[in-house]
């Protein structure tokens, strides 16, 4: 009997006779094809096996997935898919990804075209993911699946852009707005020649809640009144 070892340990009864590229796999229905396409994923092709008899005939690192796989039901229901090994690329590429994602807010925007740039395609982001969009470095504000219209640049619930802490958001140097950014009530924000104090208006003492954050989908100029202040 042929099998197929993943690193956390599953175990996948494979067809005889198959490469890499096309291995192919008996399963009891739908449900079945689902629960093992969904074991297929990067981490558990870091490291395969292959086993015949229980006797190992062949060992892997760094496999990745080929895209697609399919299901056949006639005669029977079959998974295919195959496999191939990462290319040097591709592992460097990751190593720098690594790495940049433990650099500070800070130290991304230094090197902000290191990382991958938005994708609308149903890629998955996660809180704290940070990409660039329209030159901008944004960072992910909750985890989602992404879909076209959900772009950094309009889901402020989603995204919002990362300040360059380059200036002290003081009216003599005030902070460039960006549209889906984090302003910080008592802070200057400049946007083209005029200068805005992110104070919350229709409240009592907006000052006390001066150190407040809140990320706005929208400049300044339309927000006069509400949370700025045209100051000159």
């Amino acid at each position: 009997m042929e099998k197929l070892v993943l690193k956390d340990g599953t175990e996948i009864s494979i067809n005889e006779g198959v490469g890499l590229g096309n291995i192919t796999a008996s399963v009891d229905g739908w449900d079945a094809a689902a629960d093992m396409a969904g074991k297929l994923t990067k981490n558990n092709l870091s490291h395969v096996q292959f086993l015949h008899d229980e006797e190992l005939t062949a060992e892997y690192h760094d496999m990745i997935l080929i895209q697609p796989l399919r299901v056949t039901t006639d005669p029977e229901f079959e998974l295919s898919f195959g496999i191939r090994k990462q290319t040097t690329e591709e592992l460097q590429q990751e190593g720098v990804q690594t790495v940049i994602a433990y650099l500070t807010d800070e130290q991304a925007l230094t090197v902000k075209e290191l990382y991958p740039v938005w994708s609308g395609n149903g890629v998955g982001y996660a809180a704290g993911d940070r990409v660039l969009y329209s030159d901008v470095l944004y960072k992910c504000l909750q985890a989602h699946t992404s879909q076209s219209d959900w772009a950094p640049g309009v889901a402020p619930s989603l995204w919002t852009a990362i300040e360059s802490g380059e200036h002290a958001g003081t009216l003599k140097d005030p902070i460039p707005a960006k549209a889906n950014m984090e302003y910080e009530y008592g802070k200057y924000y400049s946007e083209g020649e005029d200068i805005y104090l992110c104070k919350r208006g229709g409240v009592e003492n907006p000052e006390e809640m001066y150190g407040q954050k809140v990320t706005l989908q929208y400049l300044p100029s339309y927000l006069v009144h509400q949370y700025f202040e045209l100051v000159e």
